[in-house]
């Protein structure tokens, strides 16, 4: 499935009158920002992403509200999977976590003491409370061990990856779907096909809505884009940056990242979403 993630949200009026605050150690745990975390890593390892939504800022809750049912259960368990042990979250906060704080928003680091893993979350105050906006989430830090030297930027449009990418671009924009999953792995359209026909459609309207147009999608890629290869494996990696002028006259900047995995079949790429 495509994979979005939406990072930091700093306002950068914020970095610029202050310096940034740090907590480190036990001091996060009494934090509230720190016991936010705490508590919302409970409610994704029990498969409550939505409870966490629902206590999260307006925006995050509106940008929940306005996903299919289906994403929703999707996005509910990929969070638990990648949701942190409570227990062993405390006790690494505890042992080296670094809690930074920008005004109203912050951001818990904690790296795993074997150096394999970080856990991340991003922070909001918002009415005087401390709100989860992202994560916790387990990121793995260990080196990916590729098999084929990565593709950037306009390297990627010559290769048959690049191809096949803007193929399914122009499809899905379009909303020929269908045309659309006829590039895709054998997998990817059982899955569909097993799917009812409004899970078809909520799934439909979640990618026509993340994925960019195939003009834009180009551009993206001749910016910033790489693709890198394990196995017969391949993940197309695209990260863009915004820039938003507030009404109090500060500057806030935003990244996202879409990811589209591929899948080498009958010896050709699909896409394995």
């Amino acid at each position: 499935m495509l994979a979005v993630a939406a990072l930091a949200l700093l306002p950068a009026g914020a970095l610029a009158e202050e310096l940034p605050s740090e907590f480190s150690g036990r001091a996060i745990l009494d934090h509230a920002a720190g016991k936010a975390v705490v508590a919302a890593s409970r409610l994704l390892k029990a498969g409550k992403l939505a409870q966490v939504k629902q206590a999260s800022t307006r925006e995050v809750r509106g940008e929940w509200l306005a996903l299919a049912a289906a994403e929703r259960e999707a996005d509910a368990a990929t969070a638990r999977e990648r949701a942190p042990e409570p227990d062993r979250l405390a006790a690494d906060i505890a042992r080296g976590g670094v809690l930074t704080i920008y005004g109203d928003s912050a951001k818990l680091h904690v790296a795993s003491a074997d150096g394999s893993a970080d856990v991340l979350a991003f922070v909001s105050l918002e009415d005087g409370q401390w709100r989860v906006t992202a994560g916790p989430m387990t990121v793995d830090t260990r080196p990916v061990v590729e098999t084929a030297p990565a593709l950037r930027g306009a390297e990627i449009l010559e290769h048959e990856i690049g191809k096949l990418v803007l193929a399914y671009a122009r499809s899905v924009e379009a909303g020929q779907v269908e045309e659309a999953m006829a590039l895709a792995t054998d997998a990817a359209r059982r899955k569909r096909l097993a799917a009812s026909a409004q899970e078809r459609q909520e799934s439909d309207r979640f990618r026509q809505s993340v994925l960019p147009g195939a003009a834009v999608l180009a551009e993206q890629i001749r910016a910033g884009g790489k693709v890198t290869f394990e196995g017969e494996r391949a993940y197309l990696d695209l990260a863009s940056s915004t820039r938003t002028q507030n009404a109090d006259g500060s500057v806030s900047y935003s990244s996202t990242s879409v990811g589209l995995p591929l899948a080498l079949e009958n010896g050709h790429w699909r896409i394995a979403d």
